[in-house]
């Protein structure tokens, strides 16, 4: 007999590409077999944090990071700029784009359309990241001046006078968790008593055996924390032409963390037990 007593912590800070969508517990569940020296399982006792979530693109095009909502969105513009530039001859007979002359219309926007979206596509870097994810993260763009604010013309001699604002930032702090498991699982045992008297003499016979410990009693006990998703708990800022000072900057991204236990046998159950005998 073969008793099985996990306690597990998994941490996936980011997942790239399919993963099974099944929990934790579902898939261990599926790797039970009964014909492999287990016996049938009658107890399961699970204490699980998790988060599961769907897959997602995000695109970098080196300065800012977009989902595919605001990718798609752009796309769909260039995509209408691109295909304003077809030309057509007097009565539509003839249809040009970037000098290559077209049959029909269909033909030349599936051209422009080509065009546009390699172009466009090419400006990104294009990352799958399991799960919506677990955004903490802290992000600030501050841009200064961008055009003179003074300028002073006497015959052939200028002045330009330029103000570069001072922005001073503070402390910034950011914590993202996937998933916590603080729990615990304590089992204690099984017992049968059976008791027979007369008027003088008493017979008690008792069996305990710990839960999962004996042959014909399995369980599977499971003490998990786990995450699926993208955490993201960074502090970006960027700053162009600004004066300025960032304050302590403190960040902590945590996949998940599992500190719980799991206690079985006799001992975990004493107390339960002391003050059952025969008779009472």
């Amino acid at each position: 007999m073969k008793k099985l007593l996990a306690t597990t912590a998994l941490a996936i800070f980011a997942v790239s590409g399919a993963a099974s969508a099944q929990s934790v517990l579902e898939r261990v569940l599926s790797e039970i077999d009964n014909s492999t020296n287990l016996a049938s399982v009658n107890g399961t006792f699970a204490n699980i944090a998790e988060n599961i979530g769907g897959a997602t693109t995000v695109y970098d095009d080196g300065t800012n990071v977009i989902g595919e909502d605001a990718y798609n969105a752009g796309l769909d513009s260039a995509v209408s700029q691109e295909l304003s530039t077809i030309t057509a001859t007097e009565g539509a007979t003839t249809f040009t784009y970037n000098a290559t002359t077209y049959d029909t219309y269909a033909e030349a926007a599936a051209a422009a359309t080509t065009a546009a979206s390699t172009a466009y596509a090419a400006q990104f870097t294009a990352t799958t990241v399991w799960g919506g994810g677990i955004d903490g993260s802290i992000n600030n763009t501050l841009d200064g001046i961008d055009a003179a604010t003074q300028q002073a013309i006497a015959g052939t001699v200028s002045a330009i006078e330029w103000n570069m604002p001072t922005v001073d930032l503070g402390d910034m702090a950011t914590t993202a968790l996937g998933a916590v498991n603080t729990g615990d699982i304590t089992l204690g045992v099984n017992s049968a008593v059976d008791e027979a008297s007369t008027s003088t003499t008493n017979a008690v016979s008792a069996v305990m055996n710990q839960l999962g410990g004996s042959a014909d009693t399995g369980a599977i006990v499971l003490n998990v924390a786990s995450n699926m998703t993208g955490v993201n708990g960074s502090i970006n800022n960027v700053m162009n032409e600004v004066n300025g000072s960032i304050g302590n900057l403190s960040t902590t991204a945590l996949g998940a963390v599992n500190t719980g236990t799991i206690v079985s046998g006799v001992d975990a159950a004493v107390a339960g037990i002391v003050g059952s005998s025969a008779g009472q």
